[in-house]
Parts: C-alpha cells; structure tokens; sequence
C-alpha cells in the first residue's frame, strides 16, 4: 500500500494560516495518527466537508482545523497557523506517520481545476486575519463557483430569485475586494483635541508623538492593525486649522488628502473644552464623519448628544485612560462591516469578478437573461 502525499497550500510565513493537503488511499489514517480532534469521533467516520477543530503536530502540537474533501481518492485538508514553526510541527508530524511530501511527478487529485478556487489559495497566502483567511478558504472550497452556478441555472430558467441573488453577490464584493487591502480609518480634528493619544490607545502602543504643543503632527503616521478580525490602516493627520507655517500647512494638505480617500474619517472632539468655531466647520464639512467626544477623563464642558445627528450617536473615549475603546471599536466595525457574511457564503474577491457580475446584471436589466449566464459562466475560465 502506498505512502500518502501531502503539499503545503498556501505560501509559508506570509499568512495567517497555512493549508497543508494530504491525499492517498490511506491519507485519511494517516491524518487520523496525527490529529487530536478537541470533541467527537475520528476524521474517518466524519462526513465530508464537516469541519473539525482539534490539534496537529508534534509534542503537544497548535490549534488547527482538519476537513474530508468530496473527492475520487481520500483527501483532507489541514489548515493550521501561517508561521513557520507551526507549518514545520505539522509536516513533520505527518511524515512521522508515514505521509511524503509531495515532490511534483505525480497528480494532485484533490487540486482543483477550478481557476476562482486558484485564486482565492493564491490570495489565502496574503490574508493577514483568520477571519479574512476564512472566507478566502470557502471560496478556494467551491462556495463562489457554486453559488454562480446556481445563479445561472436560474436565470436560465427565468427565476425571479436571479435579480436578488445578483445583486447579493455584487453587494458582498465591498467585503471581498477588502479582505488583503483592508480598510482605511483616518483620525482627525483641530489640534490638541487628543487625536495622537488616540491613535496610540487603539494601536496599543506609542506610535505616534504627543505633546502639549499644537501642530506637533505634521505627516499622516499609519499603523496596521484589525478591528474585530478585518483588516485595517489607522491613520493619524495633522490637526486642521488655518495657519501661516508652511511646514505644517503642508501636513494639514495631506491630512485632508487622507481623509478624502479614507473608508472612514473619525472627527475627534475635545469634550473637556467649549465647541470652537473651528470644530463647528469640521463638523459641517465631514457629514459622514464617526464622531468621538475624547477626554472623558476631565469634566465636561457640553453635552454629546447635542450633536448626536440624525441615527448617529456620538462615542465618548478618554485616550489617557482607554474607556470607550471597546464601543469605539465597535462602531468603527459596525460602519466598515454592517452585514458580514455568513461562513461559507459565496464571496467575490477580485475586480474582474465583479466587473463580470455587473456586466451580468446589464444584461438581466435588459432583459437578456441568457447573455447574463454567459457573463457568469465565464468568470474565473482564465487561470490567474
């Protein structure tokens, strides 16, 4: 009886979490020898495609997920975390049980011909949050193709169901041409208000220089992070007021550059001091704006729901104390992501996905039900 095969998926280091594959007519023993599932009963008696979380790899091994894949010849997939050691625990756990990896001369039985699956696995390597990294493996595991296929069975048989399904799919692609990128979340105000101290709670460290003295920022500084497991570039500007400094005129330029091509713009308020004149026209010039009374630590001096617009509140924070960082957080999620997707919906994750979605719904619009299942069809029919 032969060795089962294993390859790595995803690119080694650069993700959040690895897919290492393994196939063969005893892959499944193999994977069973190796994986410690955290409740239930063995990968073997496990149906297909049911998630399993348990722990692989030598010693006491990492957290990790196990799958059966639906194919011809015994498949599983592991997809463990991204860094090296974790990867390296596994392979090596699995060659211990008898697994070899897989060096090229024969086929993978459970790849998938499926350019859109190609896709997302490239992508997968990039996804810097588990939860990104999730929904890219959905894809890779058929959930896009198959959700189109459906579609176009759809509209071939004229379903009124095809408009709305048309326009969910277009709807989630906001979500998946953002899960490498991100998002951008600019912080900005007049100075003094506590926009730097601000910027340095929520990155959790002092990236940023404060100081009592305004117009101490004068570039935009940026810090990587994620809120609630999607990705985000947090921004801190410089504080916009009219000045003759030429130096800090031309930070207040690139402030206001960042905020034009930001996702969302926080207007931080010193609630600890009166409005200004100058705090009343940032409010008029950023209506979309997520407003943040900071300084909650000091007595107040107005009252925040004085300018509570309509159907937004205002988040009170103290940046010198970090209260208000959890609702603050929550907020910032909420206006980025109102409608997530559930696991294993079928997300678009690349423009030229979405352009052929939109091309579909202008034929639908036209009453060319049949031309928009051609547009669909073709998606992904050219290797990336």
């Amino acid at each position: 009886m032969s060795k089962p095969s294993f390859r790595i998926l995803t690119s080694q280091g650069r993700g959040a979490i690895a897919v290492v594959r393994v196939w063969g007519e005893t892959a499944i023993a193999v994977v069973d020898a190796v994986f410690r599932p955290a409740l239930g009963t063995s990968l073997a008696r496990s149906k297909a495609g049911r998630l399993r979380l348990g722990r692989a790899g030598l010693g006491q091994g990492d957290e990790v997920v196990a799958v059966r894949l639906d194919t011809p010849i015994p498949t599983v997939e592991i997809h463990c975390h991204g860094g090296s050691a974790a990867v390296a625990s596994v392979v090596a756990a699995l060659e211990s049980a008898g697994a070899r990896r897989w060096e090229g001369q024969e086929l993978d039985p459970g790849s998938s011909e499926d350019p859109i699956a190609a896709q997302a696995l490239d992508d997968l390597a990039h996804a810097s949050t588990l939860r990104t990294a999730e929904i890219l493996l959905d894809q890779a595991q058929g959930a896009l193709r198959r959700e189109l296929a459906r579609l176009s069975r759809e509209l071939e048989c004229g379903a009124e169901s095809a408009r709305a399904r048309l326009d969910a799919l277009i709807g989630r692609a906001a979500i998946g041409l953002r899960l490498i990128p991100g998002w951008t979340v600019v912080i900005a105000g007049r100075p003094n208000v506590g926009k730097s101290r601000l910027f340095n709670a929520m990155a959790g460290f002092a990236r940023a220089i404060v100081a009592p003295a305004p117009g101490v920022t004068r570039d935009v500084v940026t810090f990587r992070t994620a809120f609630g497991g999607w990705p985000v570039e947090l921004a801190d500007t410089a504080g916009l007021r009219p000045t003759r400094d030429a130096i800090e005129r031309s930070g207040i330029d690139r402030a206001r550059r960042a905020q034009a091509n930001a996702d969302l713009v926080f207007l931080v308020l010193d609630r600890s001091e009166p409005l200004r004149p100058e705090d009343r026209e940032l409010l008029e010039s950023t209506a979309g704006a997520l407003l943040v009374a900071n300084k909650a630590d000091l007595p107040p001096a107005w009252d925040p729901r004085e300018l509570s617009r309509e159907g937004t509140g205002i988040i009170t924070v103290s940046a010198e104390e970090g209260t208000g960082l959890t609702e603050l957080i929550a907020a910032v999620i909420h206006r980025l992501v109102p409608d997530p997707p559930a696991p294993g919906d079928a997300v678009p994750f690349r423009a030229d996905q979405l352009d052929a979605l939109f091309g579909a719904r202008a034929h639908l619009l036209a009453g060319d039900p049949a031309g928009a299942a051609r547009r669909l069809a073709a998606i992904g029919s050219t290797p990336p």
